[in-house]
C-alpha cells in the first residue's frame, strides 16, 4: 500500500515541508528509486524501503537519489506542466542531473534575493560572520573570546577572511599535534589530510544536492565568493567540517589500515546520530543539519527569517521553542527520531 503525502514528516525526511507547514507545497526526496507509474491521484513511485503517491500539485521539487530504472516521459511533462524541478543524483557522480522548468514571473524568485544579498557588502558579511563562527564553535579545540568580539566588529568580507585564516593556522597545528603529526600541515601530503579531502568530498555531495533542490545558485557563495566553482556548497559546509575533522583523528590515532575508508565508516555513522538543535528545541539525525543549513539560508533570503540561524547541536535547553522561519527536516519535539 503507497504512503500518500500528508500533514507529517517523514521521520528519514522521505520528504520535506516547505517553510510554511501546512501551506507550501513539498520537497520531495526519494532514495534509490525503482518504478514510477501513473496511478488514480498523481504518480507512484516506489523505493528502496517502500512506495508514495505524489500529487503534482503539492509537489514543489523532487530530488532522486540513486535511482535506477526508467523514468516515464508523461512523468517528466507533469512535472514540467507544475513547475517542479527534479535532480537526479548518484554519489559516483560530481554533479545531478537538474531538469528546471523555464521561468515566469510569478516563480518565487530566490535567486534574485541570493545575488542581491551577496551584492550587499553589509548583508554579505553577516553571512561571512555566521559561518565562521559556527564553524570553529563546531572543532571541539578552544577558541579565545577575542576571536569571535573580533569576528563580530568585521564588517566586510575580506576582514572575515583574514581572521579565519589566523584562526585556521592555530586550528591545524592543534589537530596535527593531537594525531601525533607535529610537522604536518593541513596541504602537506599525509594520511590524515587525504582523509580530511574525501570526509570534505562527502559532505560536499550531501549539501549541493539541497541547494539545488531548494533552487538556490551553487556558484553564487558569499564566504567563498568566486563564481568559477560551487562556491555556496562550501560555505555552507563551514559549520560542519568538525564532523569530518572528529572523524578522520579518530581514524588516524586508533591506527585503522586505511585511514580514508575508517574516516568516510565513522563520519556515515555519525551523521545517522541523532542530536539535540538549541535553535529549534528539537531533536533530529546528524545528516538533517546538512540539509537544514541550506532551509535556513533560503528562509533568511526570502525574509521568512529576520537572522540567519544555521541549526547545530548543543546542549538540551528548556523553555519555549523558538520561532524560526523554516522546518528542520525530520525534526521531532520532545523525543529521539526512530
Amino acid at each position: 500500500m503507497g504512503t500518500e503525502i500528508d500533514e507529517f514528516q517523514h521521520p528519514d525526511s522521505i520528504w520535506t515541508w516547505s517553510s510554511s507547514p501546512g501551506r507550501g507545497r513539498a520537497s520531495v526526496w526519494i532514495p534509490y528509486c525503482k518504478a514510477v507509474e501513473k496511478t488514480k491521484g498523481g504518480w507512484s513511485i516506489s523505493y528502496n524501503g517502500g512506495e508514495i503517491v505524489l500529487d503534482p500539485k503539492k509537489i514543489d521539487s523532487v530530488l532522486m537519489y540513486g535511482a535506477t530504472g526508467d523514468l516515464p516521459l508523461a512523468f517528466l511533462d507533469a512535472l514540467a506542466v507544475h513547475r517542479i524541478p527534479l535532480l537526479v543524483h548518484r554519489r559516483n557522480l560530481p554533479d545531478p542531473y537538474v531538469f528546471v522548468p523555464g521561468g515566469r514571473r510569478d516563480d518565487a524568485d530566490i535567486l534574485s534575493a541570493q545575488i542581491r544579498a551577496r551584492d550587499n557588502r553589509t548583508k554579505c558579511a553577516y553571512v561571512a560572520r555566521t559561518l565562521i563562527k559556527e564553524r570553529f564553535r563546531g572543532t571541539g579545540f578552544p577558541v579565545s573570546t577575542f576571536f569571535y568580539q573580533r569576528l563580530a566588529a568585521a564588517r566586510s568580507v575580506e576582514s572575515c577572511r583574514q581572521l579565519e585564516a589566523e584562526q585556521s593556522r592555530m586550528l591545524w597545528e592543534q589537530y596535527f599535534a593531537k594525531a601525533g603529526l607535529s610537522e604536518a600541515t593541513r596541504r602537506s601530503d599525509n594520511p590524515l589530510s587525504a582523509a580530511l579531502d574525501a570526509g570534505s568530498f562527502f559532505l560536499y555531495g550531501i549539501v549541493l544536492r539541497w541547494t539545488l533542490m531548494h533552487k538556490l545558485s551553487a556558484a553564487h557563495g558569499f564566504l567563498h565568493s568566486t563564481t568559477g566553482y560551487p562556491s555556496l556548497v562550501y560555505d555552507l559546509m563551514e559549520p560542519y567540517r568538525g564532523m569530518v575533522e572528529q572523524a578522520a583523528v579518530a581514524a588516524y590515532v586508533e591506527g585503522a589500515h586505511d585511514v580514508t575508508a575508517k574516516t568516510l565508516e565513522r563520519l556515515k555513522a555519525a551523521l545517522q546520530e541523532p542530536v539535540f538543535v538549541p535553535s529549534h528545541r528539537a531533536n533530529v539525525r546528524r545528516k538533517n543539519l546538512l540539509h537544514g543549513v541550506v532551509l535556513a539560508l533560503r528562509s533568511w533570503l526570502l525574509g521568512e527569517s529576520q537572522r540567519l540561524v544555521i541549526p547545530v547541536e548543543g546542549p538540551r535547553l528548556g523553555g519555549r521553542k523558538p520561532k524560526q522561519g523554516y522546518k528542520l527536516p525530520g525534526s521531532v519535539i520532545g523525543r529521539t527520531p526512530n
